[in-house]
């Protein structure tokens, strides 16, 4: 259990910190009655934390009128400091202020501008001036080699601005500086972005080893290993683009598509996929035939809702069943009160009454835990025992249309103690309609469904566009590969990162170099979409 942080906040201005008298905060605010018990800082820090409001203010002309500060104090568990300052241009006025942190030497490091008039939306910038405003930044933060950091075109966009660490001519993704631009041309953020090492705990970069990039396999037989993980996949709603006025999707007609199936890098030494720490990419499975029971699950009153709770081992009487009326799904619910803790609860579709979703949830929202091994030494169900489960499950309540399934992502990844999880999609010809989803998930120990998710899923056949039109694989691999070239970098894994014992040691990987331009390549015409399968930034 993590020691709780010792929070400390005293007001200061800039004319001289050292004559400020503190004003000492507990965590909730409370003034503490004994001033002796807050952290003072060292006289070394307060002289620390003044030259480092003069460099934010030398560096960014909008803090000239930032007279009044406040300073917060995050004791860690190993004895040092973590220093907040903030700075307003007066004590009373909340907005503008400028938010910054102090690395463990006392220079500053990240940074956040809240505007008192923020534009709406934020206007575009043009990229090459953000690229020229940032760049100039750098040089002036850290001097005339901009700290060995360089401009990473490969994650920046708009008005964001990446710059990337290099050691030995490649850039260590790991380490990073993302910088945000307003349309007035000024620097209003500066953060980590991309894979970060673990905060202030992360090693210095000289205690890293890192391999000599000689030792890297060939660019072409890192294609080859790439070619494996190039692969078609169908969406039937693929999101196009965000309609600001209703806040809500635009969708275009199916489509199929090829996409590198894999967690994005390939280890340069020997070939093979580098996996996502907790398996929820989109790793392809062997396909699973199902038969469903052939009868379509309606739920149309509260006593049919109890006699759907006691099928997933959950006792309840009409008369204790609340309806309702879901908020994400805007179908009808009908909830039962397990306990003071949980509920079980029920969504079917409005209109019909079709059965759609099943779960327990928290009450109080919270992440529902389970124990990592069972206390008394009881064998629990295998991966593969529990995918039975999974399929019976789907067979019952699922589309009847469906006849072959695939999971999607890394079964023992989703392993949660004794709770596993499956991401099971539809198959069309053989290929999997990655947005046509069920999700379930069983206990371990019981054999119980723990949750079923079939909002997603289509309760009809689709049609879908004929893959005998799609260009060959060979042809969508060479375009993939001619705009979007593998390159040579560093990383540090979040495996590595995210273990019980982690190493933090980076190795050299292949990627495809991103294009926001170019995501996915259209498997009709041959060419690359500007859309991808989830509408988000690809970093």
């Amino acid at each position: 259990m993590m020691k709780k942080l010792n929070k400390v906040i005293f007001s200061l201005t800039t004319a001289t910190l050292l004559a400020t008298t503190p004003i000492y905060l507990t965590n909730n605010g409370q003034v503490l009655a004994e001033e002796s018990k807050a952290k003072e800082l060292t006289p070394e820090w307060k002289v620390k934390v003044e030259l480092a409001i003069q460099k934010v203010k030398e560096r960014l002309p909008y803090l000239a009128d930032f007279s009044y500060s406040t300073l917060k104090i995050l004791e860690k568990n190993d004895g040092t400091n973590r220093i907040t300052i903030i700075l307003q241009t007066s004590k009373e006025k909340k907005k503008p202020s400028f938010e910054f942190s102090l690395d463990k030497q006392g220079n500053p490091k990240g940074f956040s501008y809240d505007e008192e008039f923020p534009e709406e939306g934020r206007p575009k910038i043009e990229h090459d001036k953000v690229v020229s405003i940032t760049t100039d930044f750098m040089k002036q933060w850290y001097g005339a080699d901009m700290g060995g950091f360089k401009y990473n075109p490969n994650y920046s966009d708009q008005n964001e601005a990446l710059f990337t660490k290099q050691v030995n001519g490649l850039p260590y993704l790991n380490i990073n500086v993302r910088l945000t631009v307003n349309s007035k041309g000024e620097v209003i953020s500066k953060g980590k972005g991309l894979y970060g090492l673990g905060g202030d705990d992360a090693p210095a970069l000289e205690d890293l080893k890192f391999a000599d990039p000689k030792e890297a396999i060939s660019k072409d037989q890192a294609e080859k290993a790439f070619a494996k993980h190039l692969k078609l996949f169908y969406l039937k709603k693929p999101v196009e683009g965000w309609e600001e006025k209703t806040k809500e999707y635009l969708y275009g007609s199916p489509t199929l598509r090829y996409k590198s199936e894999f967690s994005e890098f390939i280890d340069a030494k020997t070939g093979m996929e580098v996996p996502h720490y907790d398996g929820s990419g989109s790793a392809y499975n062997p396909i699973v035939r199902v038969n469903p029971v052939g009868k379509e699950v309606t739920v149309k009153t509260t006593e049919e809702a109890a006699a759907m709770f006691a099928a997933f081992g959950i006792e309840s009487k009409a008369e204790k069943i609340k309806e309702g009326i879901s908020e994400d799904t805007k179908g009808k619910e009908y909830i039962h009160e397990i306990n003071k803790e949980f509920e079980a609860i029920i969504i079917t579709e409005k209109e019909t009454g079709r059965f759609m979703s099943y779960g327990m949830v928290d009450k109080k929202k919270k992440e529902r835990e389970y124990p990592e091994e069972d206390p008394n030494g009881k064998k629990w169900l295998t991966p593969e025992e529990s995918m039975k489960l999974a399929i019976a499950a789907l067979e019952k309540y699922g589309p009847k249309h469906l006849k072959e399934v695939m999971p999607i992502g890394t079964a023992e990844f989703r392993q949660r103690g004794a709770e596993q999880g499956f991401k099971f999609v539809n198959v069309h010809e053989g290929i999997p309609v990655l947005d046509d989803e069920i999700y379930i998930r069983i206990d371990r120990i019981t054999g119980e469904v723990i949750s079923l998710r079939m909002t997603d899923v289509s309760w009809e056949p689709l049609i879908l566009p004929d893959p005998k039109k799609a260009v060959s694989h060979e042809q969508a691999l060479k375009e993939y590969l001619k705009v979007r070239p593998l390159e040579l970098q560093y990383l540090t894994p979040d495996t590595d990162i995210l273990s019980d014992n982690p190493s933090y040691q980076p190795i050299l990987v292949y990627r495809t170099a991103i294009s926001l331009d170019h995501r996915e390549i259209d498997a009709l015409t041959g060419k690359f979409t500007t859309t991808a399968e989830f509408y988000s930034s690809p970093y």
